[in-house]
């Protein structure tokens, strides 16, 4: 997912004014996304078919239990305020943010969104639909691309991050 982060990084790089260091912390801190996951319970994180609306709330907490992490650790570190520290939270938090608003935890719109959450979301959302589940069968780079596609039409992601 990551190295997805990087080439979308890179490719919307011009368009919203990126420099190569600002684009290697997306890389490096992407695989933080999820940090929080490690405090849903396994019969949430790990059950092979659909959640249910209790299931649902509980994965959606692991945003909030992952940047609660993230500050804990800067914090633990004196790092809070280094520029690149942002980077790391706003990524975390806001992964799962769409730009209509219907995302959470903060159901956050348009440039409320920070780029590199924008970046990482589609990373994301592409890796998952390309990827085995245990609840599903991994879908054609051709079938996810339209499906971004779709969403970024509907308003939902970014759509340089999409195109790129």
């Amino acid at each position: 997912m990551a190295r997805y982060a990087r080439i979308i990084a890179k490719s919307v790089a011009g368009t919203y004014g990126l420099n190569d260091e600002f684009i290697e912390h997306v890389y490096l801190f992407a695989p933080l996304h999820d940090i929080g996951k490690i405090g849903v319970p396994d019969r949430v994180l790990l059950k092979p078919g659909p959640l249910d609306s209790e299931e649902r709330q509980v994965m959606e907490e692991h945003v909030v239990k992952g940047h609660r992490m993230v500050a804990n650790m800067l914090a633990d570190f004196g790092l809070q305020s280094l520029p690149d520290a942002a980077i790391m939270r706003n990524l975390v938090v806001s992964h799962h943010e769409f730009l209509d608003g219907s995302g959470y935890p903060n159901h956050l719109r348009g440039d409320a969104v920070p780029v590199e959450a924008r970046i990482v979301t589609v990373a994301d959302i592409f890796d998952a639909l390309t990827s085995v589940r245990l609840y599903k069968t991994a879908w054609s780079v051709e079938r996810a691309c339209e499906e971004l596609e779709r969403m970024a039409r509907a308003g939902k992601l970014d759509l340089p991050c999409v195109q790129a």
